[in-house]
């Protein structure tokens, strides 16, 4: 998939000592040399990471933190606050607690308490993550694996 340009991610694992971190680095230097994209990797180690998701919450951190550099140089980023105001809403601040990097993004109003418009928080953490990602990956200056 990824030679024909369908691939949209990839998920590396095995025992430990198999080589799945060289495989990440080739992978990582054929996207570099073909400038197709930017690769974005988080590694469990379960000492580290003790909170569910964190290992993913780590990985889309390191998009915000990736996007908002990219949507800078290009002078999209008001463009880009607004897409996530918009989409997000008073939400933001609760997915801001998964994704620091976040406020590089959108501003974030600390005083508003998102909870209590949560009926189901994990569900609404999930339709957050997904708006955020779509948001993002269309502001990109390329495709992000």
């Amino acid at each position: 998939q990824r030679a024909n340009g369908d691939c949209a991610g990839v998920v590396i694992s095995g025992e430990a000592g198999v080589g799945k971190s060289r495989l990440a680095r080739i992978i990582g230097e054929l996207n570099r040399a073909q400038n197709s994209g930017t690769i974005l990797g988080g590694k469990f180690d379960q000492i580290q990471y003790s909170q569910p998701l964190s290992v993913i919450a780590t990985v889309f951190d390191d998009m915000c933190r990736f996007i908002a550099a990219d949507v800078r140089s290009q002078g999209a980023n008001e463009i880009v606050a607004l897409c996530l105001e918009k989409a997000l809403g008073s939400q933001a601040i609760l997915l801001s607690k998964f994704l620091p990097s976040l406020s590089n993004l959108v501003t974030l109003d600390s005083t508003q308490s998102t909870l209590s418009y949560c009926t189901d928080s994990a569900e609404s953490v999930r339709f957050l993550f997904c708006k955020t990602v779509e948001i993002l990956s269309s502001y990109s200056s390329g495709p992000i694996t």
